[in-house]
């Protein structure tokens, strides 16, 4: 009997724990819908940021590092060059992955006199290149027994190694996924139901309860900041409070 009511208060513990969940974002969307500017311009504003950030990085582009030359009294030239986008070298300390480009043995003849030519270069472009993966991690724990003591009917104990101590006991989520998930929610302020949409992108089904879970768990067990007295509550709110300045910085 008291298993059982331990199981039903765990049970009814989590589904209070998505409720207030839930309804925390109706109550950040309720506030947004109040608040936030309706006009015309904002919307507008909102769905054409590509495209204004675009029109500014090539305008920048064009009269920057522009040198006025003297009239030498000579026809114009044409710039056949092109325009130049304005974004400078991708950083240094980014991990570089070769993509190699090689020509089809039958090109690689010279197509003045048909000899084979030879490498004398190459041309090298870079790009930046993000990717979200998810993956699984497999704990093995390798376990062992005394073959003697099994022969001579010795009862002895299994071995296993042992794991080093997770951030969340009981989670199926690794330190990054936590992190991953606490950085999107408070300092990136995006919702969790949005969060469960972008993992169901990468082709996880993660609910929102259970990202829930993930961010309460983690707050009260790491975040506490020595204070003993804080509650779960509290705990929320100065995160939350950490997240906007984040943001700002």
């Amino acid at each position: 009997m008291l298993l059982a009511r331990i199981a039903a208060l765990q049970a009814e513990n989590h589904q209070l724990a998505d409720r207030v969940v839930k309804l925390e974002e109706e109550l950040a969307l309720a506030r947004l819908h109040r608040f936030a500017p309706r006009s015309e311009k904002h919307v507008d504003r909102l769905f054409n940021e590509a495209e204004q950030a675009a029109d500014e990085d090539d305008a920048g582009s064009e009269t920057n590092n522009i040198a006025e030359l003297p009239d030498t009294g000579l026809p114009p030239v044409k710039n056949t060059t092109g325009k130049k986008r304005g974004h400078g070298p991708l950083p240094a300390n980014l991990p570089r992955e070769r993509v190699e480009y090689d020509l089809p043995n039958d090109q690689k003849a010279c197509p003045c006199c048909r000899d084979q030519m030879h490498r004398m270069g190459e041309a090298v472009t870079e790009q930046l290149h993000i990717e979200v993966k998810a993956k699984v991690l497999q704990n093995v724990r390798f376990k062992y027994a005394c073959r003697h003591c099994d022969r001579t009917g010795i009862n002895a104990p299994v071995v296993t190694a042992p794991m080093p101590t997770q951030p969340l006991p009981g989670s199926v989520a690794t330190a990054s996924t936590l992190a991953f998930a606490l950085v999107h929610k408070y300092v990136d302020g995006t919702p969790l139901y949005r969060l469960a949409q972008a993992f169901e992108r990468a082709g996880v089904p993660v609910s929102r309860g259970a990202l829930g879970r993930w961010v309460i768990g983690s707050s009260e067990k790491h975040l506490r900041g020595g204070d003993q007295g804080e509650t779960p509550a509290t705990i929320r709110m100065r995160l939350r409070r950490w997240g906007r300045t984040e943001g700002r910085a």
